[in-house]
């Protein structure tokens, strides 16, 4: 049998390329096993063991887009960035009680590694180590499905919305809302109090950053909805989980001028109550109210509706578009990722079309932001509809956009609703479009 001494006879650089293939725990116990597998692992005075470690089981963080597209030169401590993760796994799954300190720093780290997943290549798209890793992590702590102190609930909603639906196909408990949330979410959603100047009539804060429990939240509804339609639209809905969060995940992304992946055929889910209900909710007392759960609970009449919708976009100058004042202030855009401003068309069931013109650009916080008009002739008149949508994941992401739509009047009591838009391939049918209610 080998003696200990006689393993560390071979050269550190040789034991520290095999321990690179194996589990971090494991390489951590090797070096608890006497003093020279400690200085094997800790004393080398270099990042190569951790480097290879981290892209062994992760993604290589250079290859992601906020290092590949940063004008800041590399660094990263890839010692840290693993113990971290390490740590934010055992707190997670072995901690019976996790303190707010702790919960905040596994969802911070939880987060980076989300950030750090490596771009879809244009071919031969392999899964991400990193995200796989974190969506076992994630079903097995059920980290998500507790209830998370008031001033982490941002980070807890952002993590749940870019979580929430992982592997529907493989596990349909996780793909289905519960009653009580698609309640909560209802309440919100069409509550006309979350949208105002202040938050720009979308899912943000006063400080314009992304408030992710409203997206949650309109998520929550358009995705029960969804699942509500006949079977013939079962399969008509939004690439979900984390691997659809990943950059240019979204198909036919064939132009780097288009960074955001805008040109092409989009599916928009948009859901509504009718005036009068929405009207009813937030103002009168029936069910209890105004704003009671019970008008969705109790109510034997109330009905949604959800309207399926083929997309069409195009990037184009901005002085191309016709009837939408997208006025940015270039000087605070990321020079990276400058605005870009599109048109096209949206049709539903009845063949009709509606103009739509808007502009996608780069949020201070990382999330891409999509702004749009839609503009409807009726007789001889026209009404014109605003949305405003959060990009779910990194650049181009298959998940799509969520976000609220209301009219772009925004005069106090004017209708609101969630919608979804994700892109679809070309060949995509044409026929796949639908209203339900």
């Amino acid at each position: 049998m080998t003696s200990p001494t006689a393993l560390f006879v071979i050269p550190p650089e040789i034991i520290q390329h095999i321990l690179a293939f194996c589990h971090p725990l494991d390489v951590s116990a090797f070096s608890r096993t006497c003093r020279a597998g400690y200085n094997v692992v800790y004393s080398l005075n270099d990042q190569y063991l951790w480097r290879e470690l981290i892209i062994h089981h992760f993604d290589d963080p250079r290859k992601s887009l906020r290092y590949t597209t940063s004008s800041i030169p590399f660094r990263y401590d890839w010692k840290m960035e693993l113990q971290r993760r390490i740590m934010s796994s055992s707190i997670v799954l072995n901690a019976r009680g996790i303190s707010d300190d702790q919960l905040r720093f596994a969802l911070e780290t939880f987060i980076s590694i989300i950030d750090d997943a490596s771009p879809i290549p244009r071919i031969q798209a392999e899964p991400s180590n990193g995200l796989h890793w974190l969506a076992y992590l994630l079903h097995q702590s059920r980290l998500l499905y507790r209830q998370p102190p008031q001033e982490l609930k941002q980070l807890v909603a952002r993590l749940s919305v870019y979580f929430l639906f992982s592997d529907v196909d493989e596990d349909e408990e996780y793909a289905i809302i519960s009653p009580g949330q698609r309640t909560e979410s209802r309440c919100f959603a069409y509550d006309l109090r979350n949208y105002n100047m202040d938050n720009n009539w979308g899912p943000y804060l006063r400080d314009g950053s992304v408030n992710w429990l409203h997206v949650q939240h309109l998520m929550a509804v358009v995705w029960s909805n969804l699942a509500d339609l006949p079977e013939r639209w079962k399969n008509v809905r939004p690439p979900v989980g984390l691997e659809a969060t990943r950059a240019f995940s979204a198909p036919d992304i064939a132009s780097q001028r288009d960074w955001a992946g805008v040109e092409g055929t989009w599916r928009r889910c948009v859901c509504f109550m009718d005036y009068r209900d929405l009207f009813s909710f937030n103002f009168s007392n029936v069910f209890r109210g105004p704003r009671n759960k019970a008008y969705f609970t109790e109510n034997a009449r109330f009905r949604e509706a959800t309207r399926l919708l083929e997309v069409k976009l195009k990037v184009v100058a901005r002085d191309k578009l016709k009837f939408s004042n997208m006025d940015e202030d270039l000087a605070v855009c990321n020079s990276l990722y400058p605005p870009l401003y599109f048109h096209g068309v949206s049709r539903g069931v009845d063949g009709n079309g509606a103009l739509i013109e808007g502009m996608v650009k780069m949020g201070n916080d990382g999330a891409v932001r999509y702004k749009f008009n839609e503009k409807v002739s009726i007789h001889d008149g026209t009404t014109q509809w605003s949305s405003e949508g959060v990009q779910v994941g990194s650049v181009a992401s298959a998940a799509g956009v969520v976000g609220a739509w209301t009219t772009s009047i925004h005069d106090q009591g004017d209708p609101v609703g969630p919608f979804w838009l994700w892109k679809v391939s070309d060949d995509f049918p044409a026929d796949a479009v639908v209203d339900y209610i």
